[in-house]
């Protein structure tokens, strides 16, 4: 009776917060010439707000060049992210902080929930790469992976 309980609860739990979408980028006889996808789990704020973000910064170079939208993606939003306060970066704890005392809206917390994710994860990938080929060392890899995760979580 119990375990059936607390797999109905794992299983909710774990549906909570999670999306994803895909947008098709297509030319102007209509054939696909690439996708974007995003998709985040145990995102609580700004869940649609954070897909959209990275969506548009995936299709707005080829939108630039020409290339249409199959898929749903407001292209009429201000995609801007709102200024960090007091010259700081923003992360995670700092962005929540700001949308739980009305600073910052809900679609602005999941513009820089997006950004700030997005851009621990280009950090990790060139941190990893240049760590495989032996162009850094244990100990300056440590210290990336250290200043990707406070550019991230704030922590």
């Amino acid at each position: 009776m119990y375990s059936r309980i607390i797999i109905s609860l794992l299983i909710l739990s774990s549906t909570f917060g999670c999306s994803k979408r895909v947008i098709h980028i297509v030319d102007d006889s209509g054939k696909e010439v690439g996708e974007c996808m995003a998709g985040y789990y145990l995102h609580y704020y700004g869940l649609e707000d954070s897909i959209d973000y990275m969506l548009y910064q995936c299709a707005k170079g080829l939108i630039d060049k020409g290339y249409k939208i199959s898929g749903v993606l407001p292209l009429d939003r201000d995609y801007t992210l709102p200024k960090p306060p007091e010259g700081k970066p923003w992360n995670k704890k700092l962005a929540m902080s700001h949308f739980k005392s009305d600073k910052i809206t809900e679609r602005e917390l999941g513009y820089v929930l997006a950004a700030t994710e997005y851009e621990y994860h280009l950090k990790m990938l060139d941190a990893e790469k240049r760590f495989a080929e032996g162009n850094i060392d244990e100990t300056e890899f440590n210290k990336i992976t250290q200043e990707a995760e406070f550019i991230w979580r704030g922590e």
